[in-house]
């Protein structure tokens, strides 16, 4: 399974070696290189890495206030690195309860070594939630975790998921418009592994593509009756996405 990652620093120099060296590792899936923490904000809500490695020297505040608000960005179990020149900055880290400190004059082992923890922990979290979630081809019951605990549907059952910005989590959508909300660590990559008729609509929505009736030409989606009244329209990304991944004629 692949671990998403992304790389922030405004150093070009530093930034590609990081990337190369990570590039050594199966596992690593490098999502983007970005220069500043502003564009990683308006990119990490999209791209839901497990993995960062961010030149805390970048930010205008101290490292607890940056992990602090990039935390209502991400799930809660993704690992944030912390790397710089100075290694005064090491303190700082591990006070603010970063997953880790790498050095930018790092030896290979150092960077092997977290690589490792972060391999183990993906792992460790991602066969307890497919734990009871099997790939859905058929309609049996699965679970999922909610905020008051385990909900058993079928994907049957499933008419949307919506991410709720101010609440940093997906909700899901019901037959008869029953919502529940998700623990926080479910990401939408979570959600879409569990069925190819999960589909991702936009950046705030997943939908069951078994209720989905037509997409016209501006995009908006028409789903069968009583659901015919959904606003849900599809960003060209995704349609693109659908396109590749169904027969049209």
């Amino acid at each position: 399974m692949s671990i998403n990652t992304i790389i922030v620093d405004d150093s070009a120099l530093w930034s590609i070696k990081l990337h190369k060296d990570l590039q050594k590792y199966a596992e690593i899936n490098i999502l983007a290189t970005i220069p500043s923490i502003e564009k990683l904000k308006k990119e990490i809500l999209e791209l839901q890495p497990f993995l960062l490695f961010i030149n805390v020297e970048m930010s205008k505040t101290n490292s607890r206030e940056l992990l602090q608000e990039l935390r209502t960005f991400l799930h809660s179990d993704a690992c944030i690195v912390f790397y710089c020149e100075n290694n005064k900055y090491m303190i700082d880290a591990l006070r603010a309860s970063a997953f880790d400190y790498l050095p930018k004059s790092y030896k290979s082992e150092e960077l092997e070594q977290i690589v490792e923890r972060v391999k183990h922990k993906h792992k460790s979290i991602h066969s307890n939630f497919f734990h009871s979630n099997r790939l859905l081809l058929d309609d049996r019951k699965f679970a999922l975790r909610t905020v008051t605990g385990l909900l058993l549907l079928k994907r049957s059952e499933v008419i949307y998921f919506q991410y709720d910005n101010s609440l940093h989590s997906w909700k899901i959508c019901l037959a008869g418009n029953h919502f529940s909300r998700l623990r926080t660590c479910i990401t939408a990559k979570h959600i879409l592994d569990l069925s190819p008729a999960f589909f991702q609509a936009n950046q705030f929505v997943i939908i069951n593509i078994d209720y989905l009736d037509s997409i016209d030409t501006q995009l908006h989606c028409a789903f069968r009756p009583p659901y015919n009244n959904l606003n849900i329209t599809i960003s060209r990304r995704y349609y693109h996405k659908l396109k590749e991944s169904m027969e049209i004629i």
